[in-house]
């Protein structure tokens, strides 16, 4: 019968003190690196499992993490064409998972509506289940980030940026920029941008890259080329349908999610408008959503990967030195290329990076 592994014995395996086996164990920034590596090794090597009951006990860390997908409404069918996409949740997750891999660290999942205020609180939260969360999603307000703070849980938020709390997001307005310039230098003019929910910070900054590429090029930008839906496909739809209705033809839409793309891309097939022969269409994120699309869906990529990655990075470094100063990363955007935009005049129907 095989004796189990103790902390001691892998100290003794690396000649180093429980105390340095206890700080890797802990993810703490205090042990040089070579260390590190070596009690890695011996944990693998000799088989060792922390006893997690134990070390709660001592260190009153319970070694989990909270992932909280910020929707708004928590009992939507996820996938439906009515509902938004919970496609930055799922690739964000990704990320956070890879990080994860090889730590001591679990994950709970919770879907929380923080625009609902009959519950103040992911119950994960409320319930000291965690030892710090990540809060995917820009639907929120003002009240629900004030109750984070005062909860003095160690959070990081992904896709949003505030003050005095760590953060991870996209560079929204580069972006828009970015979408809206390539359709200028493809040669369209008529472009229609349809943004996400009018009101929001994320929406107010995608409608500047959008305004500024647009004025860059000599255009004017009125109210007949912006529309605000929800980031759903039938937001979409329907806001495609209310501007071909009004009488528009535009020669592109740009718009501000990929589900929101996809909707309009169904609305403009019951038309029998060719894509991209007739019109281009652009979305925004790049999700699964992009890539089964007919024509597939030339996008805009936020990196949601990497920002549950970065977003991992930063929770284990305020978990382990709570008092440093807020950090707020921006990740720069890129273009993905694919069929459905088109030079104007090159009707090839070709994807475009073969291009």
């Amino acid at each position: 019968m095989s004796l189990t592994v103790t902390i001691l014995d892998v100290a003794k395996a690396c000649n180093v003190s429980k105390s340095t086996v206890s700080l890797v164990i802990n993810q703490s920034s205090a042990v040089k690196e070579e260390t590190r590596k070596k009690v890695l090794e011996a944990i693998q090597r000799l088989g060792y499992v922390p006893n997690l009951a134990a070390r709660e006990l001592q260190t009153k860390r319970k070694n989990l993490i909270g992932v909280v997908y910020l929707a708004d409404g928590p009992f939507e069918k996820p996938n439906g064409f009515e509902a938004v996409t919970d496609t930055l949740f799922y690739d964000t997750y990704s990320g956070i998972s890879a990080y994860l891999n090889n730590s001591e660290y679990g994950l709970l999942n919770e879907r929380f509506s923080a625009l609902n205020g009959e519950e103040e609180m992911p119950a994960l939260i409320k319930n000291n289940r965690v030892d710090g969360v990540i809060l995917i999603g820009g639907l929120f307000n003002a009240a629900f980030i004030r109750r984070i703070r005062e909860r003095g849980l160690p959070a990081v938020l992904v896709g949003r940026s505030v003050r005095g709390l760590d953060s991870i997001a996209p560079h929204v307005s580069q972006a828009i920029y970015l979408g809206t310039k390539h359709l200028l230098e493809t040669g369209h003019r008529r472009i229609v941008f349809i943004n996400g929910p009018a009101g929001m910070p994320i929406a107010r900054k995608k409608q500047e890259g959008f305004v500024q590429a647009m004025m860059e090029q000599g255009i004017a930008v009125d109210a007949k080329s912006m529309r605000h839906a929800d980031y759903t496909g039938m937001a979409g739809y329907l806001a495609m349908q209310d501007i071909w209705e009004s009488g528009a033809r535009p020669d592109a839409v740009l718009a501000a999610s990929d589900g929101i793309a996809v909707g309009a891309m169904r609305y403009l097939y019951e038309q029998k408008v060719r894509i991209p022969d007739d019109i281009s269409v652009m979305g925004y994120e790049q999700s699964i959503i992009s890539e089964h699309a007919i024509p597939s869906l030339t996008t805009l990529d936020i990196n949601k990967q990497r920002m549950g990655e970065e977003a991992c990075k930063l929770l284990m470094k305020r978990i382990n030195k709570p008092a440093f100063k807020p950090v707020n990363l921006i990740l720069e955007p890129s273009l993905v290329l694919r069929n459905s935009v088109t030079r104007r005049g090159t009707m090839t129907g070709k994807d475009e990076s073969e291009r």
